[in-house]
């Protein structure tokens, strides 16, 4: 991997290498020793052979996962050391000089130390003259006592093989059973040949051979680091370098499958190496070898292009992997792998895809557990897998893609391995994925919400400085983690005692606007931390059960449930005054052991410390509209698993109590706690309410984090000039309406269809204005109540059918003006006009009442309940009726502007259109435009729409006798007759005189079946 493509980049190791490491509780039974070999640990050491060529660059991969750890990297008998501090989550690189390469086989001084303050990983990086290699280290706790060398075999003159051999801090006697040939200071020494050499604290010994040098056997007082390598390899390609950190014998495994890699072209090699006499089964596809490997021998066989091979063995082997790189010149370089044994995979990964690279995903898993696998939160799909014959388990390969990319894979309950591997010109790497450790998963927050705060952090440190916030982020990670590495059973009382400290601290309390940020970010680690905790705490739990613990700033409950397969239980957890209801099937594949926890917090003080000083000016909403909320509950979390925010199949219920008694024009909304670019954000998306009364809300949320109810404090409320205008308003409606319902029950002049639709609408609504006047408001009796919201929602549904009526008899009048005698409005009969009118509404109002009868009738109005949205059996005939009258409206314009010119002559010289358009726009008006302004109550026009919304609806009637009495010139004839005491007959036709509710022609015309009373 040439330096050119290979960059490294810094969440290249986020969870570190520790490939070997068995999952919780595995037992080793096949191991040939009890050691374990891990990737993490707090002490390095390692060297750097003989560069090649001109140029050599060196490096160290230190990759973090804790917060603010603290790693010294230095060159033992040399002036160089670097303090760096890496945060969790993040890769630190550490450039070494070219000086430190060792040159020639000798003992030598410079031994590079790694030290830290906390458990880290670090990934070696020798880049030679453009062509790189990788080697995870082990930490000085995984070294052995005995290993043996394995080195490619070569054909070239130019390339040899060599090893070092590093001891730590005590004096050491190291012994070489040579097995090839090689040479050491000035001697040359072949195969059975012993040398004894002996090491002081941190030096080390460097060997080259002129052969191959496999099976040659390191045996120490001491435990050593062992690194192997070819220098200048040419074998296929361009000049090669490899080199590896062996691993001890006491780690060796007896099973091993070895996937082939997605760009092989040419044969690879696979080294098998036996400490003690045994029989290998090497299975290449459906081929059988059964060989036997007598103690410190080699093995060397080929590995086919897309066939798999297993080798197992009855003692411990070790099996290296080695791609000699494709065949076609400037492709792909040599590389060396250890081989991971099946007793050291474990169920979760994490893998990164490099920049410039083919990246693959390449797994072996057990044949019928392939479908659990998860890839970044979602179920793995588009992945052939293949049986590896004679085994329980089959291979696969992912794509990733060619960008840098991380990447978790996992499986709720079974092991499995994984190999990153990928390639580019001239380049290729392999190195096993990285074994999460669950503590050290489970114990980890969000790295990507608080990788600012933390870095700014560390700088802080690194001055030598000091802060109040950071010193806040130091002591809650702290906490955590001292929690989570403690190896016994820890109490809820244990979680919530320290950390319920820190909702005191004064960094939440912090003001001004620089110091929001800080507050956002301090109150995201402690939701997150608590909620590893307690999981943590649960699962650890001995009796596996239900526990809570109740202080003054939080109370906690947990409960353990063993992941028996699918169920059809809800579990209830509750916490103060709070609940919360989960489905025990949408969590079960969050499980990563024998049982799942959850785990349901409610704070009792959280809510104050981020409530009104963030949302006034809206610092913590996503949305414009929420600024006027104020929260209205205490802060409760949930979580289940491994404390991740996750997505789950079954929505989650949660009960929340008010803090205030909230009036139920008030509005209440379920949101959750977001932080992203260092702001926090209270969001609704994915939560919604079900019910609320005065005192509780439920919410109903599609994924687990922290959650609390926004409520409107800005609402319209009871105020007395809308309680005046409101009586003011209705009474001169319905005086309105009275003397509208007179006007057309006795003005013969004007009597056809559409007085008679004027006459329904002016009744129902004038018995809807009278009884809202009077009755709206008498809540006394629950049923009286529920019977006058009964009669409201059918008189006022009522008023709209016979809008809607009157929109459609409209449309048809002015439709008729296109062709004379047209008659399909004739079709129309009263007889039908009136059991829509009236049957409709009535149809709605039952169908409503049968669906939730409860819903008539509030605490505070005998009108329609807004819970379980029931307000909507009204406002939906009312929103389809306005939209439908607003078609009818464009359609009469549109009618009126092209078509009155093609009239017979007698109305085309009426030349009154302006009349005629001024009546239809007032028309749609009183049909449906002045409720629509209701829709608008919302955000801070809220109040302004509220006026206007009451006072153009309580003068609804006096709107409806100005256009249809006062406007209409037959109907003030009348009246002036009326005044005068005189009856004169009324004229056949009305000449110069149009209107909506007639439309006269010298033509018989036809309107809904009943003829005009010009007519001759």
């Amino acid at each position: 991997m040439g330096r050119r493509g290979f960059a490294f980049p810094a969440m290249f190791f986020l969870l570190g290498l520790f490939w070997f490491l068995p999952p919780a509780g595995a037992q080793r039974t096949n191991r040939t020793g009890t050691c374990q070999t891990e990737t993490l640990g707090r002490e390095f050491i390692t060297s750097y052979m003989e560069e090649c060529g001109n140029s050599s660059q060196f490096e160290m991969q230190i990759s973090g996962y804790f917060a603010f750890t603290s790693v010294s990297v230095s060159i033992s008998n040399y002036s160089f050391e670097e303090k760096i501090m890496v945060n969790q989550g993040e890769m630190v690189p550490v450039r070494l000089p070219e000086s430190v390469g060792i040159k020639g086989s000798t003992n030598f001084s410079k031994v590079v130390l790694v030290k830290a303050d906390k458990d880290i990983s670090v990934v070696s990086v020798s880049n030679k003259h453009m062509n790189p290699e990788t080697t995870v280290l082990y930490p000085v706790s995984s070294l052995g006592n005995e290993h043996y060398i394995v080195t490619p075999s070569t054909q070239s003159l130019d390339s040899y093989p060599e090893f070092s051999v590093m001891t730590y801090e005590d004096h050491n006697r190291v012994e070489v059973h040579v097995k090839g040939m090689l040479r050491y200071e000035t001697g040359v020494y072949s195969t059975g040949t012993k040398l004894e050499i002996k090491l002081h604290a941190f030096q080390g010994i460097q060997l080259q051979g002129i052969a191959d040098l496999s099976g040659t056997r390191i045996v120490s007082e001491k435990p050593v680091a062992v690194l192997v390598g070819q220098v200048c390899f040419c074998n296929n390609t361009k000049c090669n370098h490899v080199f590896e950190q062996l691993l001890p014998v006491c780690s060796w495994g007896t099973t091993y499958i070895i996937p082939p890699l997605p760009w092989q072209k040419v044969d690879e090699m696979v080294y098998i190496t036996a400490s003690q006499n045994t029989t290998v089964l090497y299975q290449l596809g459906e081929q059988q070898d059964n060989v036997t490997l007598a103690g410190g021998s080699v093995l060397q066989r080929p590995v086919k292009r897309w066939i798999p091979v297993s080798i197992s063995a009855n003692v411990g082997i070790q099996v290296v992997f080695y791609s000699v790189g494709a065949a076609v010149p400037n492709s792909s370089h040599a590389f060396l792998m250890n081989v991971p044994d099946v007793a050291s995979y474990c169920p979760m990964y994490s893998i990164n895809a490099q920049e410039g690279f083919e990246n693959f995903a390449l797994m072996v898993a057990n044949i019928s557990e392939t479908g659990a696998i998860i890839l970044d939160s979602q179920p793995l799909r588009d992945v052939v897998w293949n049986r590896v014959p004679g085994t329980e388990f089959v291979w696969g390969m992912r794509p990733l893609g060619p960008a840098m990319s991380s990447h978790a894979v996992e499986h709720p309950r079974s092991p499995f391995a994984l190999l990153s591997v990928g390639t580019a010109t001239m380049d290729s790497y392999g190195i096993p994925g990285s074994c999460r450790k669950n503590v050290t998963f489970q114990c980890q927050t969000e790295t990507s919400q608080i990788k600012e705060p933390l870095k700014r952090c560390k700088g802080v440190f690194l001055r030598g400085n000091n802060s109040e916030f950071c010193s806040f982020m130091n002591s809650t990670l702290v906490n955590l983690e001292t929690m989570c590495a403690e190896d016994r059973a820890v109490s809820l009382q244990e979680v919530a005692r320290p950390f319920g400290s820190f909702l005191n601290s004064s960094t939440l309390s912090a003001h001004g606007k620089e110091r929001k940020g800080e507050v956002a970010s301090a109150v995201t680690l402690l939701l997150q931390s608590v909620e590893l905790a307690a999981l943590t705490a649960a699962l650890r739990s001995p009796n596996n059960t239900t526990q809570t613990v109740t202080t003054e700033t939080m109370a906690i409950e947990t409960l353990v449930v063993p992941a028996a397969g699918p169920c059809d239980e809800v579990f209830r957890l509750r916490a103060q005054n709070e609940t919360m209801d989960i489905h025990c099937d949408t969590v079960t594949r969050a499980a990563t052991e024998d049982s799942w926890a959850v785990a349901f917090i409610s704070y009792s003080t959280l809510d104050s410390i981020i409530d009104k000083r963030f949302l006034d000016e809206g610092d913590l909403t996503a949305d414009e509209k929420l600024r006027n909320f104020h929260l209205n509950s205490r802060v409760v979390s949930g979580a289940v698993g491994n404390g991740r925010p996750m997505n789950i199949s079954k929505p989650v219920f949660f009960t929340l109590r008010h803090r205030q008694t909230i009036k139920e024009e008030e509005e209440t909304r379920c949101v959750h706690w977001k932080f992203i670019a260092g702001k926090g954000t209270w969001a609704e998306d994915g939560c919604t309410v079900l019910h609320t009364n005065t005192t509780h809300t439920n919410c109903s949320c599609d994924h687990l984090s922290s959650f609390a109810l926004l409520m409107d404090h800005t609402g319209v409320k009871e105020s007395y000039p809308l309680k005046i205008i409101t009586y003011v308003g209705l009474t001169l409606s319905l005086l309105c309406l009275l003397l509208a319902i007179l006007t057309f029950l006795l003005c013969r002049s004007i009597w056809n269809v559409s007085t008679s639709l004027h006459l329904q609408l002016c009744l129902c609504l004038f018995l809807a204005d009278l009884l809202f006047l009077t009755a709206v408001t008498r809540t006394g009796s629950r049923v009286v109540c529920a019977v006058i919201a009964g009669f409201l929602h059918y008189l006022f549904l009522a008023c709209f059918t016979w809008m809607f009526l009157e929109g459609l008899h409209l449309f048809l009048t002015v439709r008729n003006l296109k062709v004379v005698n047209y008659t399909s409005a004739s079709r129309f009969k009263k007889r039908f006009m009136y059991p829509f009118g009236y049957g409709f509404p009535a149809l709605v109002v039952a169908i409503s009442a049968a669906v939730n009868p409860g819903g008539y009738g509030t605490s505070k109005h005998c009108w329609l309940s807004l819970d379980r949205g029931f307000h909507w059996s009204f406002l939906g005939p009312v929103c389809a009726i306005i939209l439908i009258n607003l078609t009818f409206f464009l359609a009469t314009l549109w009618i009126l502007r092209d078509k009155l010119s093609s009239l017979n002559e007698d109305v085309s010289t009426l030349k009154d259109t302006r009349l005629l358009t001024f009546k239809a726009i007032a028309q749609l008006f009183i049909l449906g435009c002045t409720w629509s302004l209701g829709l608008f109550q919302v955000g801070s026009a809220k109040m302004v729409m509220a006026y206007l919304f009451t006072i153009v609806n309580s003068l609804q009637g006096a709107f409806i006798f100005l256009v249809h009495c006062l406007l209409n010139r037959q109907v003030r004839e009348a009246y002036r007759r009326w005044i005068k005491g005189t009856r004169k007959p009324s004229p056949t036709i009305q000449t110069g005189s149009v209107s909506v509710s007639t439309v006269t022609t010298s033509t018989k015309m036809v309107s809904w079946g009943e003829p005009s009373t010009s007519s001759p």
